[in-house]
């Protein structure tokens, strides 16, 4: 009689006895999702600790009139289960079993793929010069020799280079026979294609597809025991919950290199009592001397080490070694897995981390919200009346009849920002709690500033962070302090003049450095070839400098203004700079006269290029200035001849020469003044035009019926961009909808809506880890990618 889940349920109701179940099901699992070595034999050392239940004797019996005993009994442990478990979970020898795994895997007789890294997708290429879609077993073999032995795990069960342990946290990483390995040719194609390993065909193999014949053909329907190991696990490994996921291990096999793995073991082992230390006396292995013991770990066996942690205890780990530098992430690099972008449980979560530390995120932004309200309520419970008093009168403004009303009111309105001052950053008793709810520790947040404290909380519940004012910001700043002090002043005596001399040095260093990149950024957004980027549409200010100095030294070859000289790592002053963009618009109109000099070749474009009616490619030229509309060009040219006119009209330069030089003729009032109309007028013009690279930060989408679709963003003045879409051209490689970005408003592609954008781009650890990243297969495209190519359209 084949069971229904509910049947099961009741049927095996205690939670010790599924799990006692689920950890042989895993053992099961590991096993037969494995490429076993050539004529494997099944040793007895594997099979004698089966204990099968009666039901499973019978059917193993039928098996042997087939097979020998040995694999028909493997063969039953890896099938498990039909109408009744095959297996007795009550008197199989578990531990007898997970030494005898150890001991096949260690011989490498069993063998799991190691995936969490880039490890075999390089090797891949270089072994595999088609697409291997399947890899026969010898290829699987030459494919995973000398490489790691896999880390996954099945509920507290976690494989790896040391061996079968046990975990403390609950967790479902089944090992995997079909693994994420090559980018196809196709250039517009960002998909990581899988690969299916191959096992030898051994006795054990065929014994198991003779008992699923004999299964179908001969006994009754399965009972629903898949769907109840499913419901069981999930409860268990917190499928339902929202602060971890199973992409946390992804994270530390892509987003750390080894040395940054050594950081966070060593802070887990740190103290008698650390966790990682622990739980690995628990499991026999007892740690001396930490750094030895790190020392004396592959990578691999790092990460297993570490998952033997809790996962709250694991992020704790991660965040200590990023708040004290042992890590050190760049401010706008968010780190994330780039081969196992997995996501689990009910909310598809997945890990990432930056600067603020290891948070995991739902696929729905707005949960964010939710999960505010959440800590709020944990922080004023409605049952703790003193709480409660505290809470309505923090928000004794907001209209509500209850406190929950005036709460509800009150974040649908205000930014979280703001929420998060007003309401936790109010004090050690609210703050503690967000903190421990956070996975934070009093020593992780004694030295820091309340900004930084802000922005670890909003990153942690999934918003988006508070950026500092850019350059641009602090220019602002600084020319309307010089503007209160110059109006200040009057007839200029002596201390006067030392004050104002005073106050126009950070004016003057923040313009040089607004100017520096304002024209480095404008030279290399117009001219430089992104689409043939590797990334694409990644702004460096180092390499845009790089580019602009070569650009703007070229250009001037063999005219009289090659005596201006610019430096590729930005030491130009003021004079250099502020001609520069003449220069640059000069450059411009020369290149508008002669568009099929710099023609796109037909080979180096998208398949869906030459016949994408609908959606055309936008980039037929490898200097994107010559993809813009006329309009655009009109604009950009003018506006870049317009800085240096009105900058040398204003006597930017001469006045910061007389203020700074120590020389006699110091600078009038109405110079002064003209000379700080001058900058703002620049500042505006840069800022809006997009020239000067000015960050946009995601704040909202809406859609209707018709499928038109908007995107906004604000800029740190709080000014508005939104994208719309459709826009008019195919997917272009530019950054994704959903994330910060420098936006060019005024750099509109040619019939489209769509203007340049660029993402942020950051080097660290992470990004050498991934350079030369993604590897193509060499071939051409072809007219059959065009429907691949179109379903993309729109994502970007």
């Amino acid at each position: 009689m084949a069971y229904t889940g509910p049947e099961l349920q009741e049927k095996y109701s205690n939670e010790e006895e599924q799990k006692s179940i689920l950890r042989l099901y895993g053992l099961s699992q590991f096993m037969g999702a494995s490429v076993l070595s050539g004529r494997y034999r099944v040793p007895a050392s594997l099979h004698e600790p089966i204990a099968l239940t009666p039901y499973g004797e019978s059917i193993c019996r039928r098996l042997m009139r087939n097979f020998k005993w040995a694999e028909a009994r493997m063969a039953c442990f890896l099938t498990f289960f039909h109408e009744e478990l095959l297996i007795d979970h009550i008197n199989t020898d578990i531990e007898a079993l997970v030494i005898a795994f150890n001991e096949e895997m260690e011989s490498a007789k069993v063998l799991h793929p190691f995936i969490w890294g880039r490890e075999l997708y390089d090797k891949a290429f270089d072994l595999f010069p088609h697409e291997p879609d399947e890899l026969d077993h010898a290829d699987t073999v030459k494919l995973l020799k000398d490489s790691p032995r896999g880390v996954f795990q099945q509920l507290d069960l976690l494989t790896g280079p040391l061996g079968i342990l046990r975990s403390c946290e609950m967790r479902s990483v089944p090992p995997a026979i079909r693994i994420p390995l090559y980018h196809c040719a196709k250039r517009s194609c960002s998909v990581i294609h899988g690969t299916y390993l191959s096992t030898s065909d051994s006795q054990v193999g065929k014994a198991q597809v003779k008992l699923d014949d004999i299964l179908e053909k001969e006994y009754g329907l399965p009972s629903a025991f898949f769907e109840f190991f499913v419901e069981v696990e999930d409860l268990l490994c917190g499928y339902y919950g929202d602060r971890r996921c199973v992409s946390e291990v992804a994270l530390l096999g892509e987003c750390f290199t080894e040395g940054e793995l050594d950081s966070v073991a060593l802070e887990s082992l740190k103290g008698k009592s650390a966790p990682l230390r622990e739980v690995l006396s628990r499991n026999g292995v007892t740690v001396g001397d930490p750094v030895k013991f790190v020392d004396n770990l592959s990578r691999a066996a790092k990460i297993q080490a570490l998952l033997l942690m809790r996962s709250r205890d694991l992020f704790a780990c991660v965040d200590r070694a990023i708040y004290t530098k042992k890590i050190d992430i760049p401010e706008h690099e968010t780190r994330e897995p780039r081969i196992m972008r997995v996501v689990s449980g009910l909310y598809n979560l997945s890990a990432e981390c930056s600067r603020y530390g290891v948070r995991v995120m739902p696929s729905d932004p707005s949960l964010a919200l939710v999960r505010l309200q959440r800590l709020i309520l944990a922080i004023y419970p409605p049952s703790d009346s003193d709480a409660s008093r505290d809470l309505h009168w923090r928000l004794r403004k907001v209209q509500g009849s209850t406190v929950e009303e005036k709460l509800q009111r009150y974040m649908e309105k205000e930014e979280p920002a703001e929420v998060v001052r007003h309401l936790i950053l109010v004090g050690p008793g609210p703050f503690s709690i967000a903190a421990d709810r956070c996975g934070l520790t009093a020593s992780d947040v004694e030295e820091m500033e309340d900004g930084e404290l802000l922005n670890i909380l909003l990153w942690k519940l999934g918003f988006s962070v508070l950026s500092g004012d850019e350059s641009t910001g602090s220019l602002l700043r600084h020319r309307e302090s010089f503007t209160q002090t110059v109006a200040a002043y009057s007839g200029y005596s002596e201390s006067d003049k030392y004050e104002i001399k005073r106050e126009s040095a950070p004016l003057f260093s923040s313009l040089e450095k607004t100017l520096d990149s304002t024209l480095a950024f404008s030279a290399w957004a117009l001219t430089f070839d992104h689409w043939s980027a590797h990334p694409k549409f990644d702004y460096y200010l180092s390499d845009a400098r790089s580019h602009m100095a070569d650009l703007l030294n070229n250009a001037a070859r063999g005219s009289a203004r090659e005596s201006i000289i610019y430096d590729s790592q930005g030491r130009n002053t003021l004079f250099p700079l502020i001609s520069g963009f003449a220069r640059m618009g000069s450059y411009l109109q020369k290149v508008a006269g002669e568009p099929e000099k710099y023609r796109r070749l037909a080979r180096d474009m998208p398949a869906y290029a030459q016949h994408a009616e609908l959606t055309p490619f936008p980039f037929l030229h490898t200097i994107p200035f010559l993809d813009l509309s006329s309009d655009s060009q009109d604009q950009i040219m003018n506006l870049l001849k317009e800085f240096t006119r009105i900058l040398e009209e204003g006597g930017v330069t001469d006045v910061r020469n007389r203020l700074q030089h120590q020389r006699e003729d110091f600078p009038k009032e109405d110079e002064l003044l003209r000379c700080l109309r001058a900058i703002g007028a620049f500042l505006e013009g840069a800022e809006t035009s997009g020239l000067c690279p000015t960050l946009f930060k995601s704040t909202g989408t809406s859609r209707d019926s018709a499928g038109r679709s908007s995107y906004s963003f604000k800029d740190y003045r709080g000014r508005d961009y939104v994208v719309k879409r459709p826009s008019g051209v195919g997917r272009a490689g530019l950054p994704g909808l959903l994330t910060d970005q420098f936006i060019v408003p005024v750099a509109s592609l040619s019939a489209s809506t769509e203007v340049l954008r660029f993402s942020v781009g950051a080097r660290s650890t992470y990004t050498e880890l991934w350079q030369e990243w993604p590897k193509y297969r060499v071939s051409s495209e072809s007219a059959r990618d065009l429907m691949g190519a179109l379903r993309a359209v729109g994502a970007s």
